[in-house]
């Protein structure tokens, strides 16, 4: 974020089951994540109000070129794992990207000969997908966008879901606006495991990124989630991880992340390793 923006925070109950009850896990500074008591979903309690979200987004995403250019290269394993796995079960399409960022997921897609939108709620990332590569997207939220229903073949979200207000509302319109069969794939983070070792050893972080991230899914959460909502044939993976321009996180990402897909790979898909980023896919119901 570039400059300061004045935060308004509100208590909530929590936006999976709607219980009220919650317990204390971890804090950061000032700000604290709960575990819901009745369904366990963990999430930032009190949050900032819808209104101070928008402005926050305003200025999360990095703004000079050489960061931009820093962010596609982060992410393109991620990328391309997730539109390899795509092409097992969707050749071609329409596909939309929530959360779009800068377009560069779109970007690939579109040279696959995919039909593309996205959603994004950052003016910045709009513009700079329009200028530079071409693409219009449509100012989210998602819910408010109003897609017709059965419209989408495929639906992405890329570090997405743990910064909606309303996962469940999210969800439930990507289940809405794919067809029959259609394909939902996401990718988030999974820091609580780290949390709780780095809490062991009296290690201080912030590795939740309060408030920017309003909840922390396990892979657990997220397949119930997905499960309640309607979809069929969950499926995880760990799908890639993040290259840092930072040395030192770039080194913790590639040692982490090839362990964990090793593993992953090793186990027959049974052993999703604890803390690192995951790629979650679901279909609508034919």
């Amino acid at each position: 974020m570039k400059k300061e923006v004045e935060i308004e925070m509100e208590e909530i109950d929590c936006p999976v089951c709607g219980g009220p009850e919650h317990l204390l896990l971890h804090r950061e500074d000032s700000l604290q994540m709960v575990r819901c008591s009745s369904c366990r979903f963990i999430y930032l309690n009190p949050r900032p109000t819808s209104r101070s979200l928008l402005r926050f987004y305003q200025d999360y995403l990095p703004e000079d070129e050489s960061s931009v250019e820093a962010w596609e290269r982060m992410m393109e394993s991620i990328f391309q794992k997730a539109a390899n796995l795509i092409g097992r079960y969707k050749k071609r399409g329409r596909l939309l990207d929530v959360g779009a960022g800068f377009g560069f997921f779109l970007s690939e897609m579109r040279g696959r000969g995919w039909e593309v939108a996205g959603v994004e709620i950052s003016q910045k990332a709009m513009d700079y997908t329009k200028d530079v590569l071409g693409l219009t997207l449509h100012l989210g939220p998602l819910e408010k966008v109003g897609f017709p229903e059965s419209d989408f073949d495929v639906v992405s979200g890329f570090y997405v879901i743990e910064h909606l207000p309303d996962p469940m509302a999210f969800l439930k319109e990507c289940y809405r606006i794919l067809k029959p069969g259609g394909l939902l794939l996401l990718r988030y983070p999974h820091t609580t495991p780290i949390k709780n070792l780095l809490l062991f050893f009296g290690i201080e972080n912030r590795l939740y990124d309060l408030p920017a991230h309003l909840s922390d899914f396990s892979p657990e959460m997220a397949e119930s989630c997905l499960r309640g909502i309607g979809f069929e044939r969950c499926g995880h993976m760990i799908g890639g991880y993040t290259l840092p321009p930072s040395p030192g996180k770039r080194v913790a990402s590639s040692f982490f992340g090839n362990l964990s897909e090793a593993l992953y790979f090793l186990s027959g898909g049974r052993i999703l390793f604890p803390g690192v980023s995951k790629t979650v896919y679901a279909f609508k119901g034919e």
